[in-house]
This record gives structure tokens, sequence and C-alpha cells, in this order.
């Protein structure tokens, strides 16, 4: 296809412009078409000599462009400035997090970790009643690879010992595993809540998300900053015995 120029049709001794192809076609990303402080002036400029001198701008119109523009330019500044503060302060808080590997943490969450042959991370669950609770080990995959029976517990505070064995007495492999609680209480009846899941252990290291925001890892285990209840001083939850051989007897295998 060819294009002509529309202020000068073809006469046949003239040269026809240079057609638009695929490649050819100018791309912008609309910026050319942002005005700015200069080309506002610019444009006010050309305005005012060029203005109908029987019909001449007024000065308050022309005051109130200016007031506008002046209003405009000031929020894109502080726009700008806010998202300038925004990126240092969530700098400064990645920084703060990563002070936190070596450390040891309470967490609400369900996932543990096997490194090695060995359990990174403790378990523990909280009622709010008497019940019966069972915990359920689960792989990556969801599939159950150990049933520990607590018994009745009294409400509390309670330590989940698992050694990193499945039903057969073999060691898992390495890898990310949650853990499920069931809890029935005196009455019978299965508890939807009362029992809350736990974790504590040794913050090994920390990554960041697409969107900046903090994950901390303690082997293969991972959790949210906000999922944190307390920084601990010892690697264990309370510093008492586990639970398992505490009243109701050790955790019994199913």
């Amino acid at each position: 296809m060819t294009i002509y120029s529309a202020s000068n049709p073809p006469s046949g001794n003239q040269t026809p412009l240079t057609a638009w192809t695929k490649e050819t076609v100018p791309v912008t990303d609309g910026s050319e078409r942002q005005m700015g402080k200069d080309s506002f002036l610019l444009l006010l400029l050309t305005q005012l000599q060029n203005q109908d001198p029987t019909n001449p701008m007024e000065n308050t119109e022309m005051t109130a462009q200016l007031a506008q523009f002046s209003q405009l330019e000031q929020l894109t500044n502080m726009s700008g400035a806010i998202t300038t503060m925004t990126s240092y302060i969530q700098a400064q808080n990645q920084f703060q997090t990563l002070t936190l590997i070596g450390k040891n943490v309470l967490a609400e969450n369900d996932q543990l970790s096997v490194t090695d042959g060995k359990t990174d991370v403790e378990a523990s669950l909280v009622t709010t009643e008497a019940c019966s609770v069972k915990v359920y080990i689960l792989n990556s995959k969801g599939e159950s690879v150990r049933t520990l029976d607590l018994g009745l517990r009294e409400p509390g505070e309670h330590a989940i010992e698992w050694d990193g064995r499945n039903t057969k007495g073999q060691l898992v492999d390495d890898g990310v595993y949650t853990f499920q609680v069931t809890a029935t209480n005196l009455s019978g009846e299965v508890l939807d809540d009362g029992v809350y899941p736990q974790v504590s252990g040794k913050i090994t290291s920390v990554s960041f998300d697409a969107s900046g925001q903090p994950i901390i890892h303690m082997g293969h285990a991972s959790l949210a900053l906000g999922q944190v209840i307390q920084i601990l001083e010892g690697s264990s939850l309370s510093g008492e015995e586990p639970d398992g051989e505490s009243e109701g007897g050790e955790a019994e295998e199913v």
C-alpha cells in the first residue's frame, strides 16, 4: 500500500511517500501525550499570543489555570516522594527480618521439616477444653505417613513428639511435612474450633516473594512473618518436659 500526502495529491511526476509497514510504524508508550510543566507554560504563552483582542483572556482564568497546574505538579511530586519512602521502608523491614536468622520462633503453622533424617521443627497444639487428640503426619502429597494418639488432654499447650519415622518405623525422606489434628471432647463431639496447631524451630534462612514480603524458613518448612507469635531464647516451646511423658502417658502410635 502506498500513502500520499493529504495536502499534495499525486500528480504523476511526484515521488510517492514511503508506506508504513508493521516494522516501521512508530510505537510509543503514551508518555509523549503527557504534558509537563514546560509544555504547559509554552501552551499558555501561545494562548496569550494568539488570543482574540476583542475578547482577551481574563486574569482570573489564567490564574485559575496556573493554580490548577501548580496543584497537579505538587500532587505528582508528593506521589513520587511517597513511592520512594515506601520502597525505603520496605527495604529497611527486609533488612530487619534478616536478624531473625539463627533465632528460635513460635508460630501458628502446621508445617514440619525433616533434614538428614532429623526433624527441624517442633510441633505443638493448644486446646481450650479437655479432649482426646489424634495427630496425622502427612507428606507433601497429602498421604498419611504416621498417626499419633495423644490420648486425653486437658486445656493448655501440648507438645507433639514425632521422631521422623513412618508407621513401619522407617525414617521418612527429607522434605516438608504437615500435621493435622482431630480432637473429640468428653461428649464425643468432634471439635471444629478450640484446637490450634503451632510450630517452633530455628530460623535457617529468609527469602522474599514477588511483592517483597518476607518468608521465614525453618529447614524445609516456611511461614509468613505475620504467623510468628513470639521469638524464643531456647529451642523448646516452654522448657518443660514433653507432654508425651506427662499426664495421659506417652504418645501412642495408631
